[in-house]
């Protein structure tokens, strides 16, 4: 995986991630209890600016970032840990939009303008970014990009639709994928600059805010453009993390579905004592921790700047975004009559796992991807 830095990605030793998952995980207790989640599930914003702001204190908001830019030039590995703290307290934030897209994408191709002006600003929370990358249907084939792009002189003509646009209704610059005919770049514009329009979508999904991006002949200098079209090492990025997201999510509701089954009697015996319950368990146990290791193989691949890391990426977008589902699904049927509730927790889990595993590209898409490299490895090695 190539990046425009030259700076190494700092690697943090087994020990300091132990204590960047406690670290994280009693902040989030302490902060973002499922009652602090369902008073933000109709807040137009989506998320609790305070909590942003306690996040950024602890660095979580610069974690791709370099040093030499306010951040603190660590890697993927890092980033799955705090994303997977999130998933498992259905975190509603701007994480994966702004820490992991916007800055990944300015961080690996940004110009040296860009990166001055937004990589600080991004890693002390005092601006929010986003990336719209997925064009118009949401796939993660970057060359189906809804923007159009035209050069003249020395700026830039923007037109067009994406959809799907995580946060962009509180982002100050996006990062957007558009093509001019020929080839794809990469172009970071201000939410507020003319021609702009942003658009809530729906979704099952309360705990994360997408948007659709209107761009009706939006005008920026040539300056906006980034210096390398980073858009596939971007949205493999992102989908590990929101492969890390749905393994927490995972484990969460799996620990409270054991929880449930000791305590549930049935015929004055536990749940948890049937047999068809306690095969179920199991076998959400092993999604979780199969899904668990396929994410941690890739972070760890990408900090490495390893040959397969793309492949491992998609493995992670493929199976864990499904496992997590599963899992979610599985607890529900575990928790009986109780989890099919809006009082229960067991739905928002759900629908939490079910739009991160649409995001970026749906698993069967990246499936599609994985198959792709892995023939063309066949074909290199039969070749030479």
């Amino acid at each position: 995986m190539t990046t425009q830095s030259d700076e190494v990605t700092r690697t943090s030793s087994p020990d300091e991630l132990d204590e960047l998952r406690r670290t994280a995980r009693a902040m989030l207790d302490r902060d973002a209890p499922t009652t602090a989640v369902r008073s933000l599930l109709d807040d137009p914003r989506g998320y609790d600016p305070a909590l942003w702001r306690a996040m950024a204190e602890l660095g979580w908001l610069g974690l791709l970032a370099p040093v030499a830019h306010g951040g603190a030039g660590a890697g993927l590995t890092e980033t799955v840990v705090v994303a997977e703290q999130l998933g498992a307290h259905l975190v509603a934030s701007p994480f994966l939009a702004s820490a992991v897209l916007a800055t990944s994408a300015l961080a690996l191709g940004g110009t040296p303008t860009q990166q001055e002006r937004w990589l600080p600003a991004l890693a002390n929370g005092a601006a929010i970014g986003t990336a719209a990358l997925t064009g118009s249907l949401g796939r993660a084939d970057g060359a189906a990009s809804g923007v159009t792009l035209e050069r003249t002189g020395t700026s830039v003509r923007l037109d067009g639709v994406v959809r799907f646009v995580p946060d962009a209704h509180v982002a100050d610059v996006i990062v957007l994928a558009a093509h001019d005919g020929e080839e794809r770049a990469l172009v970071a514009i201000e939410t507020a600059a003319d021609g702009v329009r942003v658009e809530p979508t729906p979704t099952i999904d309360h705990t994360r805010r997408l948007n659709d991006l209107h761009l009706d002949g939006v005008v920026v200098d040539d300056a906006a453009l980034l210096e390398a079209d980073v858009t596939d090492d971007v949205l493999l990025r992102g989908v590990v993390a929101l492969a890390a997201d749905g393994v927490g999510a995972a484990r969460e509701i799996l620990t409270r579905a054991v929880e449930y089954a000791k305590e549930r009697v049935q015929f004055g015996r536990p749940i948890g004592s049937f047999q068809a319950v306690k095969h179920m368990l199991a076998n959400m146990y092993v999604l979780t921790e199969a899904a668990s290791v396929a994410v941690e193989g890739a972070a760890e691949a990408f900090d490495a700047d390893a040959s397969n890391a793309a492949r491992l990426a998609e493995i992670a977008a493929s199976y864990a975004r499904d496992a997590a589902v599963k899992v979610a699904g599985d607890a529900v049927q575990a928790h009986g009559g109780i989890g099919f509730t809006w009082e229960h927790d067991c739905h928002l889990f759900l629908k939490r796992t079910q739009l991160g595993a649409a995001l970026l590209g749906d698993p069967a898409e990246h499936r599609e991807r994985l198959a792709a490299l892995m023939l063309a490895a066949a074909r290199d090695q039969q070749s030479s």
